[in-house]
């Protein structure tokens, strides 16, 4: 029996010692290629010519004139190419897009930016080669399911932008290197196992590691896969927050054409179905809330009334964002698969950020002395989120933030301290106070100034904000954004809880809260 395991031992140390030799070699070999994974400065567009090869060799025919690029939906709306902005923020605020062309014979949807919305036969994959952004505290790619069939005969399809499952985030990406900023990536979006597990095959014989690989599967149960009236339209997003050095994300977003390739890869002869099954989403919540904190925010809030006793004033209500849109639809944003069950529109909204809103509307004019004090929990500083921010957006039917209208949970600093100056407590210190006006006193901290917005794009040139009438498409020049005549909001978001990689469960926040001060009279509910 001792010789048995003698001669074990020595089949184990024989057979262990190949392994490594063979480890060694395919090691040597692949630090000689000039896509080595580990070389300093190693790019995945290096070796995208033999991934091209390899794709081709396994079957694929190749579309190549897509592109990545910046999507200013601020501009898009103004110039009258949208119906809105999606309750975006104007630049800095940062959503890349991926551009593809429509198949053969099949026209974009109406009044939709050319190459947008794209289709997926139900055997075909977007693969996208790049970089991941500069340092920053959140990034994310996501693909949504903008219009889904049956569509209205001769009518605009019906808007829904729903998620087809979680976000691939700065937490979840695969990449190589100490982090995740500025490293290589291979993106697949497909809804096929097959046409998945080949183009896996084909970027590692192109010398890609796996570890830098990355799917998004979109199930037919989600949103059905075709070409033409029996296929869903999807658009990608990509969005970078609060990075390290702004004029380093400004160069990568204005170069995002040059630091991604896109291709469609449609296998030579159509494979048969064999579809993604529904995606396993990411828990919410880990049941540690800021209830803590709760006596503090109530001391807050009483403090901030004191502060301004005998001025009209009146609380705002934070909700879940919903509403009903001037087509006469609703919109509710946080949860995608309830939006495709209901028909709702949920406009982008991902599971990786919580979308709070106030109401009734309000105004802030010129010539009214009236602000809004925004208070609440610093969520980055309790650990629920990544970042926080609070952003005021005008036009209750458009959503247009506001230049200089966002600011971000690392701004926050003691602002809380200002009405609560002596109080003992130190959950103070992990609460926030803001003051939104249109004129802020000089020198005064922790206000944000809402003036009639100079519109920059990206590259700093102005452009003018021309709106249609909201009954029909054309554009009437002579109406423009007035914020004396705008209802105002504030949406409160909340990215990416670091413990799970998705958005903190509402339920384990406390709200961030509003109280408007001034004249306006709000309509009865």
């Amino acid at each position: 029996m001792k010789g048995n395991v003698r001669k074990s031992f020595v089949l184990v140390v024989v057979v262990a010692s190949v392994m490594l030799a063979l480890i060694g070699a395919a090691g040597a070999q692949q630090s000689d290629t000039k896509a080595g994974p580990y070389d300093k400065g190693w790019s995945a567009l290096d070796n995208v010519d033999g991934f091209r090869d390899t794709l081709k060799k396994a079957g694929f025919e190749l579309q190549e004139d897509g592109w990545i690029e910046f999507f200013d939906t601020i501009k898009e709306c103004c110039l009258g190419h949208i119906p809105d902005t999606l309750a975006n923020n104007p630049w800095p605020n940062t959503y890349v897009v991926l551009r593809m062309p429509t198949h053969e014979g099949v026209a974009d949807p109406p009044q939709a930016p050319p190459g947008l919305f794209w289709q997926l036969r139900q055997d075909e994959a977007i693969v996208i080669v790049g970089q991941t952004p500069p340092p920053a505290a959140y990034f994310s790619y996501q693909t949504f399911a903008n219009f889904i069939p049956p569509y209205p005969e001769g009518t605009i399809p019906p808007r829904i932008g729903a998620a087809v499952g979680d976000a691939i985030n700065i937490g979840t990406i695969n990449t190589i290197g100490p982090d995740r900023a500025n490293q290589p990536i291979v993106y697949i979006i497909t809804g096929h196992r097959e046409t998945e597990w080949r183009v896996r095959q084909a970027a590692l014989k192109a010398g890609y590691p796996a570890a830098i690989i990355n799917v998004e599967t979109i199930s037919p149960v989600i949103a059905p896969l075709g070409i033409g009236a029996e296929g869903s339209w999807f658009y990608m997003a990509h969005r970078v927050a609060v990075p390290a050095d702004g004029d380093e994300l400004q160069t990568y977003v204005q170069e995002a054409s040059e630091r991604y390739e896109v291709f469609r890869v449609t296998p030579e002869k159509e494979l048969v179905p064999d579809p993604e099954p529904v995606p396993v989403l990411r828990v919410r919540g880990t049941g540690h809330t800021e209830m803590e904190l709760y006596p503090a925010l109530k001391r807050l809030r009483q403090a901030i009334l004191e502060q301004y006793a005998g001025k009209p004033h009146k609380e705002l209500g934070t909700k879940v964002w919903e509403l009903v849109t001037r087509d006469g639809r609703e919109l509710l944003l946080e949860q995608p698969y309830v939006a495709l069950q209901r028909g709702y529109q949920i406009i982008g909204g991902t599971r990786d950020a919580n979308y709070l809103a106030t109401y009734p509307n309000f105004m802030l004019r010129e010539d009214k002395d009236e602000f809004v004090i925004v208070y609440g929990v610093n969520h980055q500083k309790t650990g629920k989120a990544t970042y926080s921010s609070v952003s005021i957006y005008a036009d209750k039917d458009r959503w247009f933030g506001v230049n200089n209208g966002t600011m971000l949970s690392p701004d926050f600093g003691d602002s809380a301290r200002r009405y609560l100056p002596d109080d003992p407590d130190p959950n103070v210190d992990m609460l926030y106070a803001i003051k939104v006006a249109r004129h802020c006193d000089e020198g005064e901290k922790y206000c944000m100034q809402v003036n009639q917005p100079d519109f920059l794009d990206i590259n700093g040139k102005t452009y003018t904000c021309l709106l249609d009438d909201l009954e029909t498409p054309d554009i009437v020049e002579s109406e423009q954004l007035d914020f004396n005549k705008e209802e105002m909001f504030f949406l409160f978001r909340s990215y990416m809880e670091p413990e799970t990689n998705v958005s903190p469960d509402d339920n384990e926040l406390l709200y961030d809260q509003a109280i408007y001060f001034g004249p306006y009279e709000f309509p009865e509910p």
